[in-house]
């Protein structure tokens, strides 16, 4: 029998397996046997799922830690469907895996796809935009590369998606090339998460970024500490001098799309936002407009 391991090890065991495999069939391979030797990790994320989960604190780091290592996972398995020119990371690199079996190994440790209508930066990453030449005109969706996965009401992955959008709205140039919080890899963007800079075990004590879709409402990073809803609109943070409309920029899109600003050093982890699921900004460079 085999020895039992926790479900943090688990998933970061899976991580390393991933990385070394090389050729063809990850799914069969890789993926398929690890959920066949660590059922508990999708009993557990199930049990998550049908709790809610609770957006309140969890009583120990364990289950983030948990989830963080799953989501570096995740990166990996996105590699294949996100476009390939030049890599930012010599790391990255594409895997063989089908979206049916993404979707299959997914959908056996309790995530649903999540079809959104329109634009959302909840439910969706941006890739690439066409920029429309009317300024003020609302993101639209054009393709979705990959799937938004949901773990009940809390997000676990959004979908990448290329958009059609006024510059008022998102910015191509600013858009394309910005860093990608949150996230610890992908194909020709720099990323940026909290184990960024750590050695290769402190690293792994990173915890997992919540969302949540609760009733009308869009729950950004509820674990932050500093509550966008409650500070005043044109008061600049001390640190790095964004006001309010733009931290609520970075933490709903967890990148720059309008503001033209340094994005490399950045510490956007301690700010959540609450909104409701037909919030829509006003376009953030009225000249444009006129």
């Amino acid at each position: 029998m085999a020895e039992e391991v926790s479900d943090w090890y688990a998933c970061f065991s899976l991580y390393k397996r991933v990385v070394d495999f090389e050729g063809a069939g990850l799914y069969h391979a890789v993926l398929r046997p690890w959920l066949d030797e660590h059922p508990g990790v999708g009993r557990w994320l199930r049990g998550l799922a049908a709790e809610g989960p609770d957006p309140g604190p969890f009583p120990t780091y364990d289950p983030l830690w948990t989830l963080y290592a799953l989501s570096r996972v995740n990166d990996l398995l996105l590699f294949g469907f996100q476009p390939h020119g030049e890599d930012v990371d010599a790391s990255c690199r594409s895997l063989e895996l089908s979206q049916d079996e993404y979707l299959d190994f997914m959908s056996a440790l309790g995530m649903r796809q999540v079809r959104w209508p329109h634009f959302s930066p909840f439910h969706h990453e941006i890739v690439t935009v066409a920029q429309d030449a009317f300024p003020a005109r609302p993101p639209v969706l054009l393709r979705e590369r990959w799937p938004c996965l949901m773990l009940g009401d809390m997000l676990f992955s959004r979908a990448g998606v290329d958009i059609r959008a006024g510059s008022a709205y998102v910015r191509a140039d600013v858009a394309e090339r910005a860093h990608l919080y949150w996230s610890f890899r992908r194909f020709n963007r720099r990323t940026h998460d909290l184990s960024h800079g750590w050695g290769s075990n402190s690293q792994w004590s990173t915890e997992f970024r919540r969302d949540f879709h609760i009733g009308d409402e869009f729950r950004f990073n509820v674990d932050g500490c500093r509550d966008l809803n409650e500070i005043k609109d044109d008061v600049p943070d001390v640190d790095y001098g964004l006001v309010r409309r733009e931290r609520i920029e970075m933490v709903r899109h967890r990148m720059w799309v309008v503001t033209d600003k340094p994005d490399d050093d950045l510490f956007p982890y301690d700010d959540r936002f609450v909104c409701g699921v037909e919030f829509a900004p006003t376009p953030m460079h009225q000249p444009l407009l006129r």
